[in-house]
């Protein structure tokens, strides 16, 4: 650690679930105090944000997907004055940007430990915002998918499975709230390096932007439901009017033929044809003035 100058910064990355006396004898080469990053990476998955003098850690949940689910995974950060510590058992696939970005540009090197967290912050919230982007994608495919006539049966379990998963998004994403405002606070900046506080609040600004999003696919989901729900109802009015319709152009034709099975003479013999295709031209006769009646008003 002597080596390191005020130009340098060290980002150490550690992945995978390394041994407990590799990571002890680390953390004995890092200006961090052992015991206290031992207890957060030994605390429960959830964020949380705890500054020690010069120095501060963070627990953070990255979301990925796997197996056509979202699973969390807990990434720990330590930042202190030139040094950056991140921690995680599952790989994070903003990390390998970042990685990549600064294999490309070396000047990003030339930062400080405060800007590298905001940037890590800023790759958190960007993957949330990836995320909504993937969600929103989905919205418009249920959307085409509501809007044709013929609906798909499974059309509405889509929706409740895009619903459960907002939900958890936003659950996981308002949950690094608390870590969020405390880093934008002035007391966190003064234990900082000079002017981190406004950098960290921008970053809290982004941060409510991704809320707002997730929210904004939340009410987009709702749009598309609403129009789900529009399409069934006008199908069920559609099959309804046929039926209304048979059942009229029915009804005169059972009551005619009702009276024509009485075994009543007049005026016609029981025994002469001409009374069958009487009966037959006025059903349909009346058939085809019910239609022309519900033309007219325009229930067809």
């Amino acid at each position: 650690m002597e080596t390191l100058t005020d130009r340098q910064l060290l980002w150490v990355d550690l992945e995978g679930g390394q041994e407990a006396a590799e990571r002890s004898q680390l953390l004995t080469w890092l200006p961090f105090d052992k015991s206290a990053v031992e207890r957060i990476w030994a605390s429960p998955p959830t964020p949380r944000l705890s500054v020690h003098g010069d120095y501060f850690l963070a627990r953070l949940l990255v979301l990925r997907p796997a197996g056509g689910r979202d699973e969390s995974v807990v990434l720990d950060l330590a930042v202190g004055k030139n040094v950056v510590l991140t921690a995680h058992r599952e790989p994070v696939d903003f990390l390998v940007e970042i990685d990549r970005r600064i294999t490309a540009d070396t000047s990003l090197g030339d930062i400080d430990s405060a800007d590298f967290a905001t940037v890590l912050m800023d790759g958190l919230i960007t993957s949330y915002l990836e995320l909504t982007d993937e969600i929103l994608a989905r919205v418009d495919e249920l959307d085409a998918d509501a809007l044709q006539s013929a609906g798909r049966n499974d059309l509405l379990e889509d929706m409740v499975a895009l619903r459960h998963r907002i939900a958890l998004i936003r659950r996981v994403l308002v949950a690094h709230r608390s870590v969020m405002v405390s880093m934008a606070g002035a007391d966190f900046g003064a234990l900082n390096e000079p002017g981190a506080a406004p950098r960290f609040a921008a970053a809290t600004d982004r941060f409510d932007g991704a809320i707002d999003a997730i929210d904004a696919a939340r009410e987009a989901l709702l749009g598309t439901f609403d129009i789900h729900m529009s399409r069934t109802a006008q199908r069920t009015n559609d099959v309804m009017k046929i039926l209304t319709i048979a059942s009229v152009l029915l009804l005169p034709t059972g009551v005619i033929a009702g009276f024509m099975g009485m075994n009543t003479k007049p005026p016609f013999s029981n025994d002469d044809p001409t009374a069958f295709w009487i009966v037959v031209v006025l059903i349909a006769t009346i058939a085809v003035a019910t239609l022309g009646v519900f033309r007219v008003r325009r229930w067809l």
